[in-house]
Formats: C-alpha cells, structure tokens, sequence
C-alpha cells in the first residue's frame, strides 16, 4: 500500500473534515536551572511533554454551512473527544484552539486551523495499607509488652540460693532450645555459626543476667530476633514457631512457701518471654514471607493465629492486647496479600515424564518445570513418577 493510501479520513467527535496540512509539538518538560557564577546550566527532566497537533482543515461544498456548524459544535463540546488524525490514527485529544476562516473569494469554503492537546486521565493517588509493616509495628509493639511482663515478675533478689540455681537452670534450657530449634531448621551453616556464637555469649553471661531482668530479656529477646536478621523468612518462621513450644518438659514448681511460689513465677516468666518471643518474631517472619499460592498462605496464617490466641488467653491485660493487635495485623496482611494467588490442588500423572511435558501440558509454559520440580521434591526433573499425587498450583 502506497503512504498516500495510509492515510485516514480526518474527523473530530464523529464529524469529518478534509486538511492541508499536518504539524505536532514533541519533546520534554525540561526545567534549567541557572546559578550565580557558574556558566553551565543544570536541566531537571520533568517528563514527556503533552502531544500537540495542529490541523490545517476545512469544510467545503455546497452545505458546508451546516457542515462548518457541525466542527464548531464538536469543537466547544467540553472534555476530551476522539480524534482520527488523517496520518497519525485515533486518539483522544481536547480542543486547544479553534480558529475558522471565511472570505468571499473563496465561496462555499471554510478553513480551519484546529490545534489539539493530547488528553490523559486525571489519576489521583490511591491510599494503599502496607500490612506487612504493620505486622513488623505489631510485633515490636508486642515484644515490649512481654519485656514489661517479664521484668516485673521474675526476680532472684532477696531468696533462697536454690532459687537463682532454678531460674539459672531455666534460662539455661532456654537458651539451648533457641540453639537447637535453630540447628534444626537452618541449614545455612555460614550464617548459623553467627546465631549460635550470640548463643556462647548469652551462656556466658545468663548468671550476671538474672540479677538485672531488664537485661535478661533484653538479650533473649535480641538472640530471638536474630532468626529473622540473618535468615530466610521462611527458615526463620520455622525456627521461632518450634521455639514457641519450649518449656512443655518442664516440671511444675510446687507454691508451698514464698520462695517456691517465687520459682514458679520465675519458671513461668522465662518460659513465656521464650514462647512469646519466639510465637512473635515467627509472625513477623511470617510478614516477610512471600507465599507462592493461597493454600500455603492460609495454612501459616491459621497456624500462627491459632497460637496467638493461645497464649493471648493465658496472658495478662497488656500483653493479651498486645498479641491479639498482632493477630488482627497477621489476618489482615495474609489475607491481602493471599487474595490473588492459586490455590494448590492435587494432580496425578498417569505416567513417568519430564517435568517439563508436564509444565507444558498443565500451564502451556514449559518454564516452570522447576517450580514442579521444588516444590514436588522430584529426584530428577526428566523423570517426574507417574502414578504419585503432586501438589501444583491452580
């Protein structure tokens, strides 16, 4: 096809009209700033600048007048309407000048000359909640909360000696349950060695710390967060939730004198600061996680409410509303976050296959093979095992 029959039939809103000719104004919004003493400019690019398009048009013929009142009107319609420029195509445009023209030599004419300006949408800003920094606000908020808890309960001051080897026995379990729990769940051996020398610090100095209970859960709560400073969100939420059971193999303390009352209250200090600390740095975690289908993001949502509600009915007033705010902020962020995933389903090869026949035949993407691959655990990605249910997303 030749240029000239690329050309459109030029109109404005529905209404034609024939052109001359055809100029645009192109470029950017530069800003030059000038300063004292210094001969070059600095220019600031403030984006593209809006398209301008002037049209050399007319109208002619022997009912131009009702033709000409036509473009008029179109023209001082308010808003934006639709132009079809004769070599550029369709877009939508306001008015920015309209100038006609008639003389009597030329009878039964009138020109135009049309200048557009491109019309853009009016896009406000559009508030939008970051629920995972509010989960991380919760979390510190419920964290200060256990920290108060714990300073005005456990004390050693003033008691027996077999009460201070208590509460050292205690904290002691503590601190091995934070190293297990940790070696269990991350393999990352480079950054663990980091995690566990905070370990030989903290037993280093655990028997100075029960004088100072500020201190002492300060330091444990420090060594908690570690697990979501030095580790994956994920590896980090599995880590702090199996601490979160710590202190199920202690042994009650009998309340038959002041002093035994006060180891218990000690025993139970040190076993809710670690629970809840370790139940709160796995929901924060869980904030950071970033879910790959909604069945995964509900299962971890409903686990770490579950145990939040938990120990929220144990606690008393300010830490109960501090882990339920926690619990209201995990709810929210998971459920925003998991609203536009897949959900995983079971599927059953009938054969052995490769994974990627596989990724072909149930996405129409041979790429995300791999995705089958992980999160299967397959041996082999060229040999997927017919016959075995596999967990692939929606």
């Amino acid at each position: 096809m030749s240029w000239r029959g690329q050309w459109q039939t030029a109109s404005f809103r529905g209404v034609e009209f024939r052109f001359r000719s055809a100029s645009a104004a192109l470029g950017r919004r530069n800003v030059v700033h000038s300063y004292p003493g210094r001969d070059d400019p600095y220019v600031e690019d403030m984006g593209r600048k809006a398209r301008e398009f002037t049209i050399e048009a007319f109208v002619i013929g022997a009912g131009y007048i009702a033709w000409r009142d036509k473009l008029e009107a179109a023209c001082e319609q308010p808003g934006p309407g639709e132009l079809v420029h004769p070599t550029r195509g369709r877009m939508q445009v306001a008015v920015q000048d309209c100038r006609p023209a008639e003389n009597i030599e030329a009878g039964g004419l009138a020109s135009y000359s049309l200048t557009f300006i491109e019309a853009g949408n009016n896009l406000f800003p559009t508030a939008r909640v970051d629920t995972q920094s509010a989960v991380s606000f919760a979390a510190d908020d419920a964290l200060a909360a256990v920290q108060d808890d714990f300073t005005g309960a456990f004390t050693v001051a003033g008691f027996p000696a077999f009460v201070n080897v208590s509460a050292l026995s205690n904290a002691t379990a503590a601190i091995e349950s934070m190293r297990l729990s940790a070696l269990s769940n991350l393999p990352d051996m480079g950054v663990l060695s980091t995690f566990t020398s905070g370990i030989g610090g903290l037993l280093g100095a655990v028997d100075t710390l029960l004088g100072t209970p500020s201190a002492l859960a300060s330091r444990f709560l420090s060594q908690i967060g570690l697990l979501n400073s030095l580790f994956a969100p994920h590896q980090a939420r599995q880590a702090a939730f199996a601490l979160s059971g710590f202190g199920s193999s202690l042994l009650p303390v009998p309340a038959t004198t002041p002093s035994r009352i006060q180891q218990g209250i000690n025993q139970s200090a040190v076993v809710g600061l670690v629970q809840r600390a370790a139940l709160i740095e796995a929901t924060r975690a869980a904030g950071q996680t970033t879910f790959t289908s909604r069945t995964e993001a509900v299962a971890v949502r409903d686990q770490l409410a579950n145990a939040l509600q938990t120990q929220a009915e144990t606690a008393p007033d300010t830490v109960y509303f501090a882990l339920t705010d926690l619990r209201v902020a995990l709810v929210r962020d998971v459920g925003a976050r998991a609203a536009n995933l897949a959900d995983l389903i079971g599927y059953t090869p009938t054969s052995t296959q490769p994974a990627i026949v596989l990724a072909y035949r149930l996405y129409g993407d041979p790429s995300r093979d791999a995705e089958i691959v992980a999160r299967n655990r397959v041996r082999h990605p060229g040999f997927v095992p017919g016959g075995s249910e596999l967990e692939v997303l929606a």
